[in-house]
């Protein structure tokens, strides 16, 4: 995923011009650097967005910009505070101009001293210099340009601010385990569906199933931490195994993908619609009307922006009521209600229908991976070697297995197991009727910060697949007569439909929360929350651009690997052959699996898995990094041995990741093989600018091999080139090119 961050003012035209001209110029270019990280903070939290998407609101937000239009994200001085070490580098060292920005952003804000200590540093408004410049063109006190006492609004607005700033600085380790920690949908139904088979089988699937997804947890965190195109926002899931496993595997992933989001959009619709019911006297059917009348809002702005500061918000206000409802169903909680403790699985026949739920709910419960995949680039941004974003992901599985296990306890000893087993919703109404009303208060909370909120990101998840897929342009015929507005409905079509099943559910009372779950169980989690994991593990262990931190063997066995691949595999043949009863979907569900199981193999046969040596080549940008040239060859940094001709003179190097002077004092890099064993070659050049955006880098490329001599001008094909080796590399020659 590309992130806006276009060159549209340079530090040269800001030191050239009249005076004011150029205070005018510098604060339009630290608006427009501090709109674009703005929209990126919103979009950091979004699992929605696709390269289609993401391309549209950059043109939309270039052509604002070119225009002189209002630009879509409008920063506060509050952004402008936060975001100065991102635009400091725009600001050139002249004290007349730092002062005439001072005074330009006085007559725009209102601030104080106290809330803009980042801004004060990056235009150097407490230096003597400054101060005096300000004093001679403006004849007056710098001071002045403070506010002695914000507004109760501004006031507000900067705690929270401030807050929300302090959630999203925490340490990597808790912010991964915050972000990625799965939701409450699993839990709601997971007392119902486990009611049938024991007290202590229940118990022991759920730490089973718990232990089983920390594995490809830990699988997909470091299969993302591997991978350039993730580690810096170039895509999403499936342009991740479009790259490392295929473009059959890509392509099968989408239609599964947009399967499990079309009925996890009916079951948030459910979870959500039945539990207000429950809460209020309104009818489920009218509360199914009224959240499709909020995706559709959402649907128009085709946006639906939040912090990561908001995101941990919610996710802290989840856990706290995930932990309170137990609590409060304590005193009535009775031993009598537990089954006698026995082994797990003694004495139980095999029923269809209830091992159908709980296989599906089972995986359901602790299915985080596509969290995973989304929001790997706001912890690696800030710890590339990324241990805290592995420990972190796995850690929130654990966690999430011990509230699971609390639920069972508690609610398996407040309700009786015969009244759970014949509940059609969620487990807070049967809660409710022993507990009380405030489970009713506590849950329609619950559910609107998880089920209601996911219910908006699942419908623009949809509806940007569908319109990634219709045509650019409605040239001709029945198209042509639709124009935008009949692209629009047509994009949006899938979430109708949706919203008509569940309406349909809500009027007849067929079908319900946790059958609905079972079919995701079997079509789409074992091969989103199992196969594809540890799939994408084994092809970055030898293909992927950078080496973790943190590495474990047990996990990358290759015997697990394929124990915990056929594993889940066998889970979608057991509802084709043994759960479920009607023919269709029996054949639809093997027929599932047999595709799956075709792909893989056509994988694994024409060498998807061999190695590949990565090469990077970084300008970076940001604060406080340095340039670099990397190699990483079958999953394990290899040593670079450079040499760097600057204008001035030529420098060996030899080291792990070879640090590199400034860019634009370099004319080539010649980087030198002894041994390469990989049959693949893949040469990344880009730069990543002040706010994180990979952008290609002009440069030639030269590689000697035993085939001959290979040129490649990256101006032609961008950031990345891959190619299959038949020998030896000798050398790779990087010839630098002017902007």
């Amino acid at each position: 995923m590309a992130i806006i961050e276009p060159d549209l003012i340079s530090r040269e035209d800001i030191t050239s011009g009249l005076p004011a001209r150029r205070a005018s110029i510098l604060l339009f270019a630290i608006e427009n650097r501090t709109a674009q990280l703005v929209a990126r903070a919103k979009q950091a939290t979004a699992i929605y967005l696709t390269p289609k998407a993401v391309a549209e609101q950059e043109k939309n937000f270039l052509q604002a910009v070119a225009a002189g239009r209002e630009l879509p994200v409008q920063p506060s001085i509050l952004d402008l505070d936060r975001y100065a070490p991102q635009w400091k580098d725009l600001v050139p060292d002249d004290p007349a101009l730092q002062a005439a920005v001072a005074h330009l952003l006085s007559q725009k804000y209102e601030f104080t001293p106290q809330i803009v200590p980042g801004l004060r540093v990056a235009l150097g408004l407490d230096t003597l210099a400054v101060q005096q410049a300000y004093q001679r063109l403006y004849q007056r006190p710098l001071e002045t340009i403070f506010a002695p006492q914000l507004s109760r609004r501004d006031r507000v607005r900067g705690t929270w601010r401030s807050f929300s700033n302090k959630l999203e600085t925490l340490p990597p380790f808790w912010i991964t385990f915050l972000l990625t920690i799965p939701g409450a949908v699993g839990l709601l139904a997971l007392p119902i569906a486990l009611a049938g088979v024991g007290f202590t089988t229940a118990i022991t699937l759920i730490i089973l199933f718990g232990l089983i997804n920390m594995l490809t947890v830990w699988a997909l965190s470091e299969a993302v931490t591997r991978s350039g195109t993730t580690r810096f926002g170039l895509g999403f899931l499936g342009q991740l195994v479009n790259e490392y496993l295929g473009k059959p595997s890509s392509t099968m992933l989408t239609v599964i993908m947009s399967l499990n989001n079309f009925f996890i959009l009916i079951i948030f619709f459910l979870g959500v619609a039945g539990t207000l019911e429950d809460s209020t006297s309104l009818p489920m059917e009218l509360w199914v009307i009224a959240l499709f009348g909020v995706c559709l809002y959402f649907l128009f702005r085709r946006s639906f922006n939040s912090t990561v500061g908001t995101t941990v918000l919610i996710v802290l206000a989840n856990l706290v009521i995930l932990l309170l409802i137990p609590l409060i169903a304590l005193p009535n909680f009775s031993i009598a209600n537990l089954p006698a403790i026995s082994l797990p699985f003694q004495g139980e026949s095999f029923d269809p229908a209830i091992w159908g739920l709980v296989l599906g709910v089972m995986l359901s419960t602790f299915f985080s991976h596509i969290l995973i995949a989304a929001y790997a680039p706001i912890t690696l941004r800030r710890e590339p070697g990324g241990r805290s974003w592995i420990l972190g992901s796995v850690t929130a599985i654990f966690v999430l297995m011990l509230i699971a296990c609390l639920w069972m306890v508690v609610i398996n000893g407040t309700i009786p197991a015969e009244i759970l087993a014949k509940t059609a919703g969620t487990v807070l109404s049967p809660l409710a009727e022993v507990v009380g009303q405030s489970v009713n208060y506590l849950g329609s909370l619950l559910v609107i910060l998880s089920l209601g909120l996911g219910c908006i990101q699942v419908a623009l998840v949809l509806y940007y697949l569908a319109d990634e897929r219709l045509p650019e342009q409605f040239a001709s015929g029945l198209f042509k007569r639709i124009g935008e507005r009949g692209r629009f409905l047509l994009a949006i079509s899938p979430v109708l439909l949706a919203f008509l099943i569940t309406e349909w559910i809500a009027v007849t009372g067929q079908g319900s929360f946790t059958s609905f779950l079972g079919i995701i169980g079997a079509l789409s989690l074992p091969m989103l929350g199992g196969m594809v994991p540890v799939l994408l593990l084994a092809a970055t262990r030898r293909k992927g651009d950078f080496e973790p931190s943190l590495v474990s063997r047990l996990v990358g066995n290759p015997v697990l690997l394929a124990g915990i691949y056929l594993f889940f595999l066998a889970t979608i043949f057991a509802y084709g052959l043994f759960i479920w009863d009607d023919l269709l979907p029996r054949l639809l569900v093997i027929l599932t699996g047999i595709w799956v199981g075709a792909v893989t193999l056509r994988m694994l046969l024409r060498g998807t898995m061999s190695p590949r040596t990565a090469i990077e080549l970084r300008e970076d940008q940001r604060v406080g990094e340095g340039n670099l040239l990397q190699v990483v060859s079958a999953g394990h940094q290899v040593q670079v041995r450079a040499e760097v001709h600057t204008h001035d003179n030529q420098e060996l190097i030899e080291m792990d990741i070879a640090q590199l002077p400034e860019f634009n004092q370099i004319r080539s890099i010649r980087l030198t093989f002894n041994n390469n064993p990989a049959e693949t070659l893949k040469i990344w050049t880009h730069r990543l600018t002040p706010g994180g955006t990979s952008k290609l880098l002009p440069v030639t490329i030269e590689i000697r091999s035993d085939q001959g001599n290979q040129q490649f001008d990256m101006r032609d094909l961008g950031e990345q080139v891959s190619f299959p080796l038949d020998g030896e590399i000798h050398w790779v020659n990087f010839t630098f090119h002017p902007d």
